[in-house]
Formats: C-alpha cells, structure tokens, sequence
C-alpha cells in the first residue's frame, strides 16, 4: 500500500526507488522480455541522470523503510544488468547490458561505487579479452570501461588499486589495435588507451616500447582513414606523459621529424634543392651521434615512383604533423625543450614548395609527378600551417628571438598564398603572433596585414575610400528615413531599394570559404589594432577606417542576418554571414577605440549603427552593440579628471581651467590659498577712456597659461607691471560663453552670479554706462550664495561680466571702500598693459546716437 501513497510533488523522494522499479519492469529487458528500441534504451539513460534515481542521498531527516526502499530498488537494478553481461547466448542484451554498467558507475554512490568496481571491471574485462565476441559488446566493453576508470581516477585512495588494473588493459587494447580489422574497436580500443594514460600513467611504464610500435605502425600503414589517423597521432603525442620526463618528450619529437624529413625528401624530388635533407639532419641529431636509418620499422630514405605508396606517406606525414601539434599544445608534467629551429625549418621547407621547378632541375621531373604533387599540396600546407599555429601557441613569447625568422616566412608565403582556406589560417596565424608577441612583431606585420585585409575585404578591388554611388554608405547612415505611404512619387524609391538589395544580395551570394576569410582578415585588423593601433600610418589608416564603415554600412542596408535561419544546413551557410557583421562590428570598434591624434572620422556613423544593432534583442549582435556603446562612452562625453588631489613640493593645489575644480578642494587649504592670493593683488592705476563710452575688456584666453603653486603671492621685488603670473605649465582652456549678469537700479545693487558656487579663480568685466560711477564696495560672499554685493547707497546702472576662467586675470578684489578708480584700474589693468594691448582693442566711436 506504500507503494500507491500520493507524493508531494516531483522532488519527493520516494518517488526515486518506484521509477526505477518501472524502468526494470518496462524498459530493461531480462531473459524473457526482449530488447526494445534504441529509442527505448536512451529514455532509460536519460530517466536516470535526469532524477539521479542510482544517487542514493541518504539525509537525516529522510525514513529508513525509505532508505531501505531506494537500496533494494539499486540492488535489483544491478542484479538486472550483471546477469545480462555474463549472458553469453544474448549479445543483444549482453551489449545493452554493458552500456547501462558504464552509465551506472558513473551515476552510483562513492560507496556503491567503491563496493562494487572491482566485480564490473572483472566482468567487462572478459568482453575485451574474448574474440568470440561481437564488435559491438567489444566497443561497448571499451566504452564502459573508460567510463569506470575514470570514475576511479577521482578516489585518491584507490590509486594505487586503479593503476593495477590499469595494467591489465594495455595487452587487451594493443591485441584488439593489432588483430581486429574494424575501425570501429579501434576506436574503442584508442579510447580506452587515451584514459589509461591520461588518469594512470604509471601503468604504461612496462609496456612503452611496444605500446609505441603499434601505435607508429597503424600510422604508417596506409590503411587507416583521415580520422584514424588523427586519433591515432593523438595517442602517440600522450605517450611522452607517462614517463614524464624531458628526454622522453624529445625523444619522440625527434623521431617524428626525422621521419617526416626523410619522407618529404622522397616527396618532393627535383621540386627542391637537395641539401634539405642534410639541414633537418644537422638540426635533429646531435654531434656525436649517428643517423639512424630506419624508425619504427621505415626507412629513412627511399626512392620510389609508385603513386600510391608516395599518396600514402603524404596521409603519414599529415598524420605526424598532426602528433607533433599535439605535443606542442598538450600540459606536460616537467619543462621540455622544444627544438624551434627545427620546426622552422621544416615548415619553411614545405611552404616555400609550391610545384614550381627549379630551373637546374626542369629536364628531370616528369609533368605526371608534377601534376601529382601540385594537387596533394594545399592538404600538406594546411597541415604545415596548423603545425605553426601550435608552434605559435605553445611557445608563445619565447618565439621572440625567432620573430625575424617567422616575420619573415610568413610574408613570404603570404605574397604566394591564392587559396581562400589557407589564407584564412595565416590570418589567424598573424592574430596569435600579435596577441602572443605583442607590439614588437606589429611593426613589422602592420603593413603586410593591411595591404592584405585591404585586397581580401574590397569585394570590386576598388579603394576603399571611393564609391560609385553619390552619397557613400557611412553617409546615407545619417539620413533621415521617412516611409510613406503614397505610391505616387515612389518608383525612384522603388528601384533605389531594388538596386539596394541587389547589392547586398550579392555580397551575401559570395562562397562559403570566402566569407570565413574576411572574417580571418577582419579579426586580424582587429588584434593589430589593438596591439599596435598607435603604429599605423595615417594614409593606411584612413583606408582601413573607411573600408570598415562602408563594409558595416553595406551589412546594415539589407538588414542584420538571423543567427538561427538555415542553422540545419551543413557548414552554417547563413550563420557565416552573422558572423562576418560580428567581426566587421567588433574591428569598426578596435579602430574608433585604438590610440590616434586625431578624433574617429567615422564616430557618428558608426554609433548609429550600434544604435541599431542593440535593437535585436536576444542576439550575439545586440550584447556586442550594446558593449560598443558602452566602452564609445569615453568618446562621446569626455571626462576630465579634476587635478584638486594632486599635491606637489610647490602647491597644494593646481588650477584646472574648469570653475566646477572649485568644488573639489578641500575647505581649509582652499581659504588659506585664496586669501594670500586676495593679499598678493596690487592696485595699478588706468586713466579713464572718458564718460559715456562702453568698454568691455577681454583677453585673449588661449594665451594664458597657469602655473600650480606662482598665483598664490608675488615676490616682494617685484614690481607693478610685473604680471603676477610668469611662467605657464598649465594650458587652460575657454570655460564657456561669456556670462553677462545686469544689475537694475535698485537701493543696493547686487551682482549675481548664476550658476557658480564660488568667484575664486573668476575674472569680472565691468562696463560703465555712467560717467558718476558710484564708490562701490565688492565683497566676496560665501561660495552657497555665489553674489558679489554692492554696499553704495547710490544707485547706478551696472553691467558685470563673467569672462571664461581661462582668460587672463584682469580684476581683483580689494578691501573695504573701493574707489570707483581703483575698480577701474582692476578692470581694465595697468597702463602699461593697455599700452601693449591697444592695437587689439577695437576703436570706440563718439557719436549722437539721435544723429544721421
């Protein structure tokens, strides 16, 4: 009656122990319910990780008769799959058997896991070590058994135990790579292998040698496919890690160059010069030694004219070069020394064959050998240059003293490159030496990299700054769009629109593999703008600059592309076109955002097209548009830090050429320096220009510069006509437009400052209207209220003006009952400055103003 009680919800656990009860009496077969569906047995698998229903997390708060439920639930379902493994006379059941063994000792309890893997392993063991056996309980046998090693390499208390059994793997797999002929167990087998030696590597130290020959043998073969071959490469790189010392790594490095050496001297006869062999020689072996003739059962050097056998060591030295990446790129336990020189060489010895002949060797080659090897070649260069990539990334910047070498090569198989795909892996090439080595290979990489991206993303091979439209894409960015309704006036529109989408519909019909090379192309633009942004010259950067807006503008006209249309097509067709605007996005960024003198010409365009791009939602392209506008911030509204918090030996303060400085400093400081500075201003006089006349003084504020800690006094010897301020270090800059406060006539007129805190710093221009100028006092009021108030008790029209706090000081607040001379001297400054400054003011006329 248990069994039918309601439960909670999903999350109860009673319900584990009853589904797995359902799954055995439906779904697992026994020895009279026959095998269902695959479909059938990846429910099972899927029920189980999905509910943890073999978990058995037992909590203190859970009831025992539950407890006791679950573990019979699991001890039934274990006693189901035991006795379908041992069933010899039921392959079929036998095989789903094995693969529910594998699930469940990854699915089980530490505790059940610990009791009981030594008994699964003997029973899957049996499968491998069978030849009666079917090649499916072989694979699936492998598989299981994998899974359980690997379970095992997490206790670190049965390594010891794992590593034992470990051992008795190595002469099951290595008969299986031997005597089966399906590729399918030697998957399986190179599977079991990978873990072996990945998790317990210690248990291959017996057997290395013969594990090796086996390995090397199935390689150099000829019968195996491309994928085999790279599974194969794969185990024979890992082996180096279960010694775990350097002369193991070397070790085989070595016999993997000496042999690819060997086969592309008979490759490549009478198509190069035949010291190569005599070079990779001198490099591999060190003095002392002797060559060996022959490795893993091949001989070094041999001449042949068969096709088929030359075919095959092509597949060979793919599939080493393949091992030697691996290596390359793999975590290795110790410090190895890898030997550049020799990688270099071997890579510019098969990039720089191009099935050209030389001319002493033309009468010997046959056009037949000619033809054979121009057509293996882009196989081999792209593996060559996937060996460069793992060169690149495994040693990183210890290339350095190597730059020149590679800059070199590099160029040189660029200006040969035709073909889109290893156009695009140089490309990438580039981008990792950037980014790996940094600024110092950019500035020799810098103009071949432009030159390059100029020619592959100029689809009409036209300059980038020029189009045959009257208004350029970046331009029509800008305009307005109004849609209308009427059908009156729109046939212009109509083909407009058509030629539009003619266009774009053409950019879009471009292949495949040319649209990952502008990809390729732009994201090495991107990674040299990045690194070396500040290097560019000018005419190469407006080409790149405007080559990126036209290209984006072009992206944006027909629209962004669906990242999720035609995603079942093979190779992505569709979602390579999303990506070229991603990466034609993310270089338009690197550019407005990489270091230049001069402000982005193309700013405006291009925010609007980050504008447009964040609008689709849920996309790649909307988060990186809206990264885009986020980090073009800086750019639209610059900030300029306040300089208040810098001290130096001279002052505690520097002027900063904005009024909102004021607000930053300190009260106290602030008031002692302002008040030496109203003690250090001396009075000059200046003859009037006569009543009736308005004068407003200005000076030239782009000339004035400031010196942190010399406005504050003056020095006792100096003199009248000494300006107060002498030597400039400090550049300011115009505030803003003039601010003209009036004052009516009122009892006490008072001059209003709107907008500022403070008048420290200020300059005030005052223009008299009246020639009974009125004695007026001038007191600094607190920075809250921002006026100067006028104590006179006459009243007079008034007009102040606040110049911008960059221009030159040209009045000063002195102590109580100022003259209405001394004002006039403050304002308009001493005679000897209005003499040098007469020629620049304006002429004042003196006429009626009722007159004709």
């Amino acid at each position: 009656m248990a069994a039918l009680e309601n439960l909670k919800d999903m999350y109860d656990v009673a319900l584990k122990p009853r589904m797995l009860r359902a799954l055995l009496k439906e779904d697992v077969p026994d020895e009279k319910k026959p095998l269902g569906t695959p479909l059938k047995l990846s429910r099972v698998v899927s029920t189980i990780q999905t509910f943890k229903l073999l978990a058995e997390s037992i909590t203190g708060s859970m009831d025992d008769k539950l407890i006791e439920r679950w573990k019979s639930a699991v001890d039934d379902w274990l006693n189901r799959l035991l006795f379908l493994v041992s069933s010899s006379t039921m392959p079929d059941k036998c095989w789903a058997a094995i693969c529910l063994l594998g699930v469940t000792s990854q699915e089980c309890s530490s505790e059940r896991f610990l009791a009981s893997y030594a008994v699964w392993f003997d029973k899957l063991l049996l499968h491998i070590q069978s030849p009666a056996d079917s090649q499916f309980v072989k694979v699936a046998s492998c598989t299981s058994i994998s899974d359980l090693m690997t379970r095992l390499a997490g206790f670190p208390n049965a390594k010891k135990n794992g590593t034992s059994h470990a051992g008795k793997l190595i002469q099951p797999v290595l008969r299986l790579l031997q005597e089966d002929s399906s590729e399918n167990v030697w998957e399986g087998a190179l599977h079991l292998l990978r873990t072996v030696i990945t998790f317990f590597p210690a248990s291959l130290h017996r057997h290395y040698d013969s594990v090796e020959a086996v390995i090397a043998s199935k390689i150099l073969s000829g019968k195996c496919s491309i994928n085999m071959l790279k599974k194969l490469a794969y185990c024979l790189a890992l082996l180096p890690k279960s010694r775990g010392d350097d002369d193991s790594w070397l070790s085989m490095m070595r016999k993997i160059l000496l042999l690819v050496n060997g086969y592309l001297t008979e490759i490549f006869h009478g198509l190069e010069e035949e010291t190569k062999w005599d070079e990779a020689v001198r490099l591999l072996v060190p003095p002392g030694e002797i060559t060996p003739t022959s490795l893993w059962g091949q001989n070094l050097l041999e001449e042949t004219s068969d096709r088929a056998r030359k075919r095959s060591k092509l597949s060979s030295v793919s599939a080493l070069m393949h091992s030697c990446c691996t290596m390359l790129t793999t975590s290795y336990p110790v410090q190895v020394t890898v030997p550049v020189r020799s990688f270099l060489a071997l890579i510019e010895r098969v990039l720089m064959v191009d099935g050209s002949l030389p001319h002493a060797m033309s009468p010997f080659v046959i056009a037949s050998e000619q033809e054979f090897i121009c057509t293996e070649l882009p196989v081999l260069h792209s593996y060559t240059l996937d060996l460069l990539t793992s060169v690149v990334k495994g040693i990183r910047s210890q290339l350095l003293p190597h730059a020149a070498y590679v800059v070199r090569l590099v160029k040189e198989y660029f200006r040969r490159c035709k073909l889109s795909e290893l156009r695009t892996k140089i490309y990438s090439i580039i981008k990792m030496l950037l980014i790996s080595v940094g600024v110092g290979i950019a500035i020799y990489l810098a103009q071949e990299v432009v030159n390059n991206a100029l020619l592959d993303l100029n689809l009409n091979g036209d300059d980038a700054s020029s189009s045959a439209n009257p208004m350029a894409p970046s331009e029509a960015l800008l305009q307005p769009c109004r849609r209308k309704r009427k059908r009156g006036a729109s046939g212009s529109l109509e083909q407009k629109y058509d030629a539009i989408s003619l266009d774009v519909e053409a950019s879009k019909s471009h292949p495949t593999t040319m649209i990952a090379v502008k990809i390729a192309a732009l994201e090495a633009l991107e990674a040299l703008l990045t690194v070396g942004g500040a290097l560019r010259s000018d005419s190469k950067l407006s080409k790149v600059d405007n080559l990126l807006i036209n290209m984006a503008a072009d992206c944006c006209k027909g629209g962004w592309a669906n990242e999720e249309s035609n995603s079942f097509l093979p190779n992505g067709s569709t979602s390579t076109h999303a990506d070229l605007q991603l990466a034609i996005l993310r270089t338009l960024l690197a550019s407005l955002l990489s270091p230049s003198c001069v402000r982005p010409p193309h700013l405006a365009q291009s925010l609007e097209l980050y504008r447009r791009g964040r609008q689709e939602t849920g996309t790649k392209l909307s988060e990186l548009c809206s990264y885009a506008l986020l980090v073009l911030e800086v750019l639209i509204h610059p900030r300029a830090l306040p300089l208040a918090g810098f001290s130096s030996e001279k002052s505690s303060h520097e002027v900063n050429g904005g009024l909102q400085e004021i607000g930053h400093r300190s009260s106290d400081s602030d008031d002692v320096t302002f008040e030496r500075w109203l003690g250090s201003c001396k009075e000059t006089d200046t003859p009037a220009d006569g009543p009736g006349k308005n004068i407003n003084s200005k000076m030239p504020s782009e000339n004035l510069g400031v010196q942190a800690g010399s406005m504050a006094t003056k020095s006792p010897g100096q003199s009248k006509d000494e300006p107060a301020v002498a030597n400039a270090d400090v550049e300011m800059g115009n505030f803003g437009d003039e601010i003209i406060v009036e004052s009516q006539q009122v009892q006490e007129p008072i001059l209003q400052l709107q907008g500022f805190t403070s008048l420290k710093d200020a300059t005030v221009s005052v223009v008299l209207d009246d020639p009974k100028i009125p004695e007026l006092e001038l007191t600094r009021v607190a920075s809250g209220t921002g006026a100067l108030v006028s104590t006179d008790k006459e009243t007079a029209p008034v007009e102040a003006g606040m110049v911008d706090r960059g221009s030159e000081i040209a009045s000063t607040v002195g102590s109580k009952n100022t003259t209405a001379s001394a004002l006039k001297e403050t304002v308009f400054g001493s005679e000897s400055d209005h003499d040098s400054s007469a020629e620049s003011l304006p002429d004042i006329v003196d006429a009626d103003p009722d007159s004709d």
